[in-house]
């Protein structure tokens, strides 16, 4: 499994490295119109140029701040909704119907609504953020629960273990997979959400993040500013994704001895 995983990943790496290629010497012969598609060479320098004047590197955190935050609050929602999902069939019954109805919407076709009702700031962001985060997480962590075989509760039970025991020591290594496939797609339906607000509506906050970063140079028509907040959201993509996932599940799934191996 290691094997075909570094097999991938260095897939990737290659393709990665071709598509670059292919950027900078379709701008570099005049393939393309170099002012609508800049040389691959010039937008990562004018992003190390950007970075260093500090005020991009600030809006990136502010974004990453954000969504950190936004995560935070789905997941201690999303253990307490799970909590008495499990508890009760009625609660269960009525928060399927809610995430029925509402999983399908995108952030974008509810953030009017959002910034009525939470206003024009962070606080607005932290709700659409959990409304991408809620519903997928709740759904995973149930599958989860459900997976695991009533025998190991009964034997659990018949040894004396405590509910607590039997929730921390059995329920969570079993429900941990799911609540990162669960973290997985919220982390995209928030992150995307995020971006795509502030460059629609402009700054949230007193600072603003990448997608606002984004929408001012979009005004200026600055093509390869643009680019270099592009280029930023697919890095930090690609961050989030390839090592912060990967080396939670390497801490917990691998660890453990779970469905990650």
């Amino acid at each position: 499994m290691n094997k075909l995983k570094e097999s991938k990943s260095r897939q990737t790496f290659l393709w990665t490295i071709l598509i670059l290629c292919i950027w900078e010497f379709a701008s570099r012969l005049g393939l393309v119109n170099d002012y609508i598609l800049p040389p691959c060479s010039k937008v990562v320098s004018q992003m190390f140029y950007e970075l260093s004047r500090g005020k991009l590197f600030f809006q990136i955190l502010n974004s990453l701040y954000v969504v950190l935050l936004g995560f935070i609050i789905s997941f201690i929602i999303a253990i307490m909704v799970t909590l008495c999902c499990v508890y009760s069939k009625v609660f269960e019954s009525f928060f399927m119907t809610l995430c029925t109805l509402l999983n399908p919407l995108p952030g974008m076709a509810i953030l009017p609504l959002i910034m009525m009702w939470f206003g024009v700031g962070n606080g607005a962001m932290l709700a659409l953020i959990v409304h991408g985060v809620l519903w997928p997480l709740v759904t995973n962590l149930l599958t989860g629960f459900r997976t695991v075989p009533q025998v190991y509760r009964e034997w659990a039970l018949n040894i004396g273990m405590t509910p607590f025991r039997i929730f921390k020591d059995i329920y969570v290594f079993s429900v941990m997979p799911y609540v990162i496939s669960g973290l997985r797609i919220g982390w995209g339906r928030a992150w995307r959400a995020l971006i795509s607000a502030e460059m629609v509506f402009g700054m949230i906050g007193s600072l603003g993040g990448v997608g606002y970063y984004i929408y001012v140079n979009r005004a200026y028509a600055n093509i390869t500013n643009v680019l270099v907040g592009v280029l930023m959201i697919i890095i930090i993509g690609v961050i989030v994704e390839a090592f912060l996932f990967r080396l939670i599940e390497k801490c917990t799934v691998e660890k453990w001895g779970g469905a990650g191996n």
